[in-house]
């Protein structure tokens, strides 16, 4: 069956004459419905009945649709497939999201021969955000967003994201200039006032995985003069992972970088192959509690 064809479903098989003059018998397992809902012989059957016959059995076959004697199958119901927790515990975990799909095949140029055609490999990449809106000064983004360690006299919280605030750093006026930065371990994002004033500083927190700080996290801070606001965004990406999308056990040999944002259990019923694609956000994490999510196969 093609990537778009569903199957179709009947009583019994059809039954032609072929330009021969021959009776055939014809299974339903010869037919799918295309993704324009027409009816079709697949690709192997095709060729069974070459160009002069095959016309005379979709001919058939749609009209014995139009009858109700055949129909195409019903969708499989959607099952839990694996479930995604975050591998630590907190509301942060609900900023993560996991995506299931399958890349396009690159582009070839036109001299070179077309490759035989192959099953799609479904990828898994792990993505977590956070985004603190609408602060208006350089001291908001140390209260919502958090500082690196405590200073005396400070009320400023410790930060809890991916991202921290250098502690004694936000002392700047008005709006910062834009910003974008991939931070890395051992590295300062010092966004600026007017390209020269020091507006604050930001951080990696201590505590996070090494295989996140090592590849880092992309920090952006958008300005909207209008509002008189800032917003700052912080996002780490792992590297998409490839993986069997029919193992019995599937997502078993992910690599540190994403288990070490989250982690893989089988749902009640066990595992099942996860339908490609889908992207599913974690949910519920909050004190003592792990977000997690529930990908499903279809």
């Amino acid at each position: 069956m093609s990537d778009t064809g569903k199957a179709v479903v009947g009583r019994r098989p059809l039954v032609f004459t072929d330009t021969d003059g021959s009776q055939r018998f014809v299974p339903l397992s010869a037919f799918e419905i295309d993704a324009n809902g027409e009816i079709k012989l697949t690709a192997e059957w095709q060729e069974t009945f070459g160009p002069a016959d095959s016309p005379l059995l979709v001919g058939l076959a749609t009209r014995a649709r139009e009858d109700g004697e055949i129909a195409a199958a019903p969708e499989a119901p959607s099952l839990p497939a694996v479930v995604f927790k975050a591998a630590v515990q907190g509301s942060e975990g609900n900023n993560i999201k996991v995506m299931l799909a399958c890349p396009e095949p690159e582009k070839t140029t036109a001299q070179a021969a077309p490759a035989p055609r192959k099953q799609k490999t479904p990828q898994l990449t792990v993505v977590q955000s956070e985004v603190y809106r609408g602060l208006a000064k350089a001291d908001d983004a140390a209260k919502q967003i958090g500082t690196d360690q405590l200073l005396e006299g400070s009320e400023d919280p410790i930060g809890t994201g991916l991202v921290q605030v250098k502690a004694g750093t936000a002392k700047g006026e008005g709006l910062p200039d834009p910003y974008t930065k991939l931070i890395k371990e051992g590295e300062e994002g010092k966004v600026m006032r007017d390209g020269k004033g020091a507006y604050l500083t930001l951080v990696l927190r201590k505590g996070l995985p090494k295989t996140v700080r090592e590849k880092g996290v992309q920090v952006t801070i958008s300005v909207d003069p209008t509002a008189k606001t800032y917003d700052v965004e912080a996002v780490y990406t792992s590297k998409p992972h490839s993986f069997e999308a029919d193992a019995v056990i599937p997502l078993t040999d992910l690599p540190e970088e994403i288990t070490d944002i989250v982690g893989v259990s089988a749902p009640p019923r066990g595992y099942a192959p996860p339908g490609v694609p889908q992207t599913v956000t974690l949910r519920g994490g909050g004190p003592g509690v792990a977000a997690s999510a529930t990908a499903y196969t279809s």
